[in-house]
């Protein structure tokens, strides 16, 4: 269990600024959702091994990409710290390739061969992905069926704690879904892991937009960790 690259604080966590990444075992911890495709290499060979992708998401991560994956750098070789410092040329300059809400269609362009089956569970916020065979869930159906769905790995398992909140009344935001909710969930989360099925987590925590920020998010991402038996960092 380390922190990836050197935890900055509770900073602002914007499109491409990544303030924390931690890992133990299989299960990734980080601020911003970006560093997430990196991760998942770590733990598959995305460019040779058939698997699946779990995607809990506000968003869909999908924002089209083109020429982002033109040279992009082989993942198997690329330092933490050197991926999320990649870059890409452009008219107007060089700006960062990997963001917070295209490093999933990134993924579905690079490695979509290996790809077996896509189940997305979000708010339908951003450019729907394109692929095949893509299943599409409801939140209520999540707690009951996490575990069944996940049979028949590796799975990869992509979650953003923003998907558990929504705006209240007064500009902030609330967790929308009960602890026992949230509860039932990792621990049939937890089963799958425990039975092999899944290869590899990300939790995401995105606290500087769609939830209360840092405080709330480090509360429960400290309980998902506690149920998925994983060390959380002192944050």
């Amino acid at each position: 269990m380390s922190h990836i690259i050197p935890y900055a604080g509770r900073n602002h966590s914007g499109p491409v600024t990544q303030n924390l990444l931690w890992q133990d075992g299989n299960i990734y911890l980080m601020d911003n959702h970006r560093a997430a495709l990196w991760c998942w290499q770590q733990k598959l060979d995305l460019y040779s091994q058939p698997h699946s992708l779990m995607h809990i998401d506000r968003h869909y991560d999908a924002l089209r990409a083109g020429v982002h994956v033109r040279k992009m750098p082989n993942l198997r070789t690329i330092s933490a710290a050197d991926y999320l410092a990649d870059t890409f040329q452009l008219s107007s300059g060089r700006i960062p390739r990997f963001r917070w809400d295209n490093y999933l269609s990134i993924y579905l362009r690079v490695f979509r061969k290996q790809l077996r089956t896509l189940r997305l569970l979000t708010h339908r916020d951003g450019d729907r992905p394109r692929f095949h065979p893509m299943f599409e869930s409801e939140p209520d159906e999540l707690p009951e069926n996490v575990d069944f769905w996940l049979e028949r790995g590796p799975w990869i398992v992509n979650i953003d704690l923003d998907y558990f909140f929504c705006a209240d009344a007064h500009g902030g935001w609330v967790q929308m879904m009960t602890d026992a909710y949230i509860d039932e969930t990792f621990a049939g989360l937890k089963k799958a892991i425990d039975e092999g099925h899944v290869a590899v987590v990300t939790l995401c925590l995105t606290p500087s937009g769609y939830t209360p920020g840092w405080t709330e998010c480090v509360r429960l991402s400290k309980r998902v960790f506690k149920i998925l038996g994983a060390r959380h960092p002192r944050i």
